[in-house]
């Protein structure tokens, strides 16, 4: 039987695509007949109350509505946080405790017969989720190579590289980076120089471009962005 793929998604910030690129990952997938789970660990800056339209509040909700997941959101996102904080701290402030023993049993829910298997941590990887733990650990805890999204602008070489030491140190693999568009304005000069100079500091590394999307929970869009980015690599099993 095949491994899953499986992988841990982090950042070099918040806000810069993270969940864009999760979702089209798994809609690709999904449209290539893999199976796929996804899950957000932790969620903060959420107030759980039912919603008109789409119903697609959070981060959490887009990813089960990109994997057609029927788990449960208390699976899919066992720890959901008010305030927008880092998890340590907005934890401490509900005197909510984080258990790693309910992470590790949702974790082994959510890839029960998956084929592609996506953890989304929050903003960045030494993000902390308590005052011990950071996303880096939880992530090698689960031994989930790392896919690191890169907001394409100003500074993101050195948030890439001071991102891959780190994963680096702690002995956890970086198995691709995706340069996320941050809008559809023309590029500035560090817009349209950071790939080619990302692919000069980072040879060995696989190197990826997300298109700007503007249609978010547009499944069709966001499968069709990640095949034009060439993500499809990513979905095959790594070689022994």
């Amino acid at each position: 039987m095949t491994e899953p793929v499986r992988f841990g998604v982090t950042g070099t910030d918040t806000g810069i695509g993270k969940t864009v690129v999760t979702c089209a990952l798994a809609a690709r997938a999904r449209a290539l007949g893999r199976r796929v789970a996804a899950m957000k660990p932790i969620e903060s800056g959420i107030v759980e109350r039912p919603v008109s339209g789409s119903g697609l509040a959070s981060d959490a909700d887009r990813l089960r509505a990109a994997c057609g997941s029927t788990l449960p959101m208390s699976v899919l996102r066992p720890y959901v946080l008010e305030e927008p904080l880092a998890p340590m701290i907005a934890a401490a402030r509900a005197n909510i405790t984080i258990d790693f023993g309910v992470l590790d049993m949702a974790l082994a829910q959510v890839e029960h017969d998956a084929d592609v298997v996506l953890v989304e941590g929050a903003g960045g990887l030494l993000v902390p989720i308590t005052a011990t733990v950071s996303y880096l650990d939880l992530f090698a805890r689960w031994r989930l190579p790392l896919l690191l999204v890169a907001g394409n602008k100003l500074g993101v070489l050195n948030h890439v590289l001071l991102t891959v030491r780190a994963a680096e140190a702690a002995g956890v693999p970086v198995r691709a980076i995706v340069l996320t568009a941050l809008s559809e304005c023309d590029a500035t000069v560090a817009e349209a120089t950071n790939y080619d100079a990302l692919v000069s500091l980072l040879p060995h590394f696989t190197i990826l471009r997300l298109p700007w999307i503007d249609r978010l929970d547009d499944l069709d869009a966001l499968a069709a962005a990640a095949d034009v980015g060439g993500l499809d690599i990513l979905l095959a099993p790594l070689s022994p």
